[in-house]
């Protein structure tokens, strides 16, 4: 089985390259979209597709964000160029995949109509000063999540249902269209076990670095989807936080970070959420950090 993976990257030039080379371990190919980057993002793409890794590099520079519309294209050409299932990424998510015939095994259990959830473990990370071109590392996370947020992989049910979109942020399958009704349609997502495959999630890398994701990710929600300002509830709700009170500290980073996916409302203080350690073995050194330019939060 061929197993392909897509993604749509805005200014992710502090682990792009890490993304790539790990995700190529476990995955045949990948396909991803750069998104108006201005960080070097574009550049490091094109230099590990030059190098002869299997990704390739598309370029999108509209303004709004139109995630989920650009990750249901990509993984309906990527099924059309032969993939068996297709793993929905952002640039800040690693694959944890200790067999591939482990995976290649339960895949092939699945029931024909379902797509399938995998876990989505959200990690910290090592330190909140660190400057571009610092490794990435990943340890330390959540010892259980709470945000209820899963990740998908497509498998031939979506490739052979034409009205089939990935819904917001990856975390789901709307098998009837984005207008689907939930309530009368349940979107059909096996739970993958523990221990076939698990998506680990770094989103909060640098204060600069959220700080960023979250202005620029937010005004393009809103240019893309300016009569439904109820997703993205996590950009809207640190926008306006960082409107108001300005750029985070570090403690307050660490607090972001693992409540990520979380309302406010639900949030706890990072001192209260317990942490396990889970070491993710990173692929290789970065080659082309050379490439990556600092931006101003």
């Amino acid at each position: 089985m061929r197993l392909h993976g897509v993604a749509m990257a805005r200014n992710e030039a502090d682990v792009i390259e890490a993304f790539v080379r790990h995700n190529l371990r476990s995955l045949d190919r990948l396909v991803v979209v750069d998104h108006c980057s201005t960080d070097g993002t574009r550049q490091i793409l094109r230099a590990l597709r030059d190098e002869g890794l299997a990704v390739d590099v598309e370029l999108d520079d509209l303004e709004g964000h139109r995630q989920a519309e650009t990750i249901t294209r990509l993984a309906r050409g990527a099924f059309a160029a032969g993939a068996g299932a297709v793993f929905a990424l952002d640039a800040d998510e690693f694959l944890k995949m200790p067999s591939r015939a482990a995976l290649e095994r339960w895949l092939a259990s699945v029931p024909p109509q379902y797509c399938v959830a995998v876990e989505w473990q959200t990690y910290l990370p090592q330190a909140l000063d660190r400057p571009v071109g610092a490794p990435v590392e990943l340890r330390w996370r959540r010892a259980s999540e709470v945000h209820g947020l899963r990740k998908v992989i497509l498998t031939r049910a979506f490739a052979d249902t034409a009205t089939a979109t990935v819904g917001p942020g990856n975390h789901t399958v709307l098998m009837e269209g984005p207008a689907q009704d939930l309530e009368a349609h349940p979107v059909q997502l096996a739970l993958c076990p523990d221990g076939i495959v698990a998506i680990a999630h770094l989103p909060v890398r640098s204060v600069g670095q959220v700080v960023r994701k979250v202005k620029t990710g937010w005004a393009a929600h809103v240019q893309a989807n300016p009569t439904d300002t109820s997703l993205a509830l996590h950009w809207r709700e640190l926008f306006a936080d960082f409107e108001a009170h300005g750029a985070p500290d570090l403690e307050r980073c660490r607090t972001i970070a693992l409540n990520y996916g979380l309302p406010m409302a639900r949030w706890q203080p990072a001192s209260a959420i317990p942490v396990l350690s889970d070491p993710v073995p990173l692929a290789a050194p970065n080659r082309y950090d050379a490439l990556a330019r600092s931006l101003a939060a």
